[in-house]
């Protein structure tokens, strides 16, 4: 690589880690429970090498019942260690991310076509996509499995074409980070498996049976990863399935009683028709360029997550894929068709997070379209359309993070989606600590334990001898009912005993009588009422 690649790779990145930073106070708005819980596990284990349930060195994280992949808490432990149990701690992960996604990109996409002037455009466009960033700003597992995915992708397509130790070892160290980086992973080493056997078996090249090589490194480092299945049983995943959603079932049955053809009526068919036209909604305008992820954490419409100027440049790209017969058309497009599989398996609609690594082929294709369409042109002519479109593109691009930076956080439904208030309410609990013998906190707003964990700082020593879960609810999470002084449910105040604080949702304290309502104290985010705290 030239010193004149490098640094223009180093200004993408430099770009990348802007957009993750900037104006990052206002959007996200707030902290949410599983950046919470990613953070504290990340200090309990820095403290005391084990989780928040006194597991040691856990390959999954029990957390609130989801069993979250370990490897984000892992990577966080430096930046904790550093900057402490605070949110800027529990962010700085992703600044590191940033930076490193648009040069997995670019050496992706070279290896794809040995065009360096097609590398450089996607990763420019990952640098500044507001999809990406959206999951770069705040701590989910998603930005880190998709530059994992990303990066075992170019090891795959390096160990294809050659079969050296350094590749083997590659190839393998990052499938196994991918594995245990957040759950769709297993789906792209189950693509790289059956890519390798359909590979193998219509190559003509003399080695072919070498191939076998890599189909057995794979099968083994699936099935090392399964035992952990095994090991922990996260029950969660199952309940993600779509088929395990009561709702699937009563559909079903619903079909059934209406008379018809009652053979089309059962789990099997039902459901291979409702994934694959869940999983073409993810290719669509309405997701891509509209609307986004349907949770308001994760999206919000008006902040588009593609352009429509990339999203026209798809098809372009396409067209020359095929046209110039490129040798791995056919990888490239599987990665943009199974990328959203996990997604799509699952009840949640149009789920960015579970879908984010789609976004790094379709750049990768709108610049290959791109170059390959302005090598149609003469010279003269090139610099006309190059303007024309770079202003077409800043313009999509310019609104979308006007959007997302000074609309979508003062949104009441924001402020809601994000849990806002905890930050508020700790620091009120933290200060009239030692005043009270017990704080009632309702558990109406998300998991309100873990926020209590995060912003008192408390020891995981102590936690750990104290942590108890309920039982799995039908969506897979379970809830921690006390610890210390602190119990999460609301209690009436008349009903409260003496010395006690009462933490509730507006919602809580609407309707209640027998009590001096003077006495509320109310915590609001952006003029949006969120909590009520009454001292008894």
């Amino acid at each position: 690589m030239s010193k004149k690649l490098f640094f223009i790779l180093i200004f993408i990145g430099l770009i990348s880690v802007f957009f993750t930073v900037f104006q990052k106070t206002p959007a996200p708005p707030c902290f949410n429970a599983d950046e919470a819980a990613f953070s504290y596990n990340a200090y309990s284990i820095l403290k005391t090498g084990k989780d928040e349930y006194g597991v040691t060195l856990p390959l999954r994280l029990k957390s609130f019942g989801d069993f979250k992949m370990p490897l984000y808490t892992y990577l966080s432990i430096p930046f904790t260690a550093l900057f402490g149990l605070n949110e800027f701690g529990a962010r700085s992960l992703n600044i590191v991310l940033s930076f490193i996604l648009p040069f997995s990109i670019y050496f992706l996409t070279t290896e794809l076509f040995k065009n360096k002037k097609i590398g450089l455009l996607s990763a420019f466009l990952a640098s500044t996509s507001l999809g990406l960033h959206i999951i770069s700003r705040q701590v989910h597992e998603a930005y880190l499995a998709t530059i994992l995915t990303t990066i075992t992708s170019y090891f795959f397509l390096k160990l294809l074409q050659k079969k050296t130790l350094i590749n083997y070892i590659f190839f393998s160290l990052f499938s196994l980070l991918l594995l245990f980086s957040y759950h769709p992973g297993r789906l792209f080493i189950l693509f790289f498996l059956g890519f390798t056997i359909i590979y193998t078996l219509f190559e003509k090249r003399k080695e072919k049976h070498n191939r076998w090589n890599v189909i057995l490194i794979i099968v083994c480092i699936f099935i090392f990863f399964t035992l952990t299945d095994f090991i922990y049983k996260p029950e969660r995943l199952q309940n993600l399935v779509f088929f395990n959603n009561p709702g699937f079932a009563l559909k079903i049955n619903e079909l059934k009683t209406e008379g018809g053809i009652k053979y089309l009526y059962n789990p099997f068919f039902v459901g291979l028709k409702d994934t694959f036209l869940q999983h073409l909604t993810y290719f669509s305008p309405q997701f891509l360029l509209m609307n986004g992820d349907e949770n308001y954490r994760f999206g919000y419409p008006g902040m588009s997550i593609f352009t429509p100027i990339e999203y026209l440049f798809v098809f372009i790209g396409i067209y020359f894929l095929f046209m110039n017969k490129e040798k791995w058309r056919w990888l490239l497009l599987s990665l943009v068709f199974i990328s959203p599989l996990s997604a799509s398996l699952s009840w949640s609609t149009g789920s960015l997070t579970r879908s984010l690594f789609l976004l790094i082929p379709l750049f990768i294709l709108a610049s290959y379209g791109f170059v390959c369409l302005m090598q149609q042109f003469k010279n003269k002519q090139k610099k006309y359309y190059l303007a024309l479109l770079f202003l077409i593109f800043s313009f999509f691009i310019v609104f979308s993070w006007d959007f997302y930076l000074f609309h979508y956080p003062k949104r009441l439904i924001t402020i809601h989606a994000w849990q806002c208030g905890y930050k508020e309410v700790n620091s009120f609990i933290k200060q009239n600590y030692n005043q009270y013998d017990t704080f009632y906190i309702t558990k109406e707003v998300g998991m309100p334990y873990i926020f209590t964990l995060f912003y008192l700082q408390y020891s995981p020593e102590k936690y750990q001898k104290q942590a108890s879960l309920t039982k799995a609810d039908e969506y897979g999470f379970g809830q921690v009912e006390r610890f210390d002084k602190f119990i999460f449910s609301f209690k009436s105040p008349e009903l409260a005993e003496k010395r006690s604080v009462i933490i509730g949702s507006i919602d809580d304290f609407k309707g209640l009588k027998d009590f001096d309502t003077t006495q509320l104290q109310t915590i609001s985010i952006n003029g949006e009422p969120m909590f009520q705290i009454y001292k008894n």
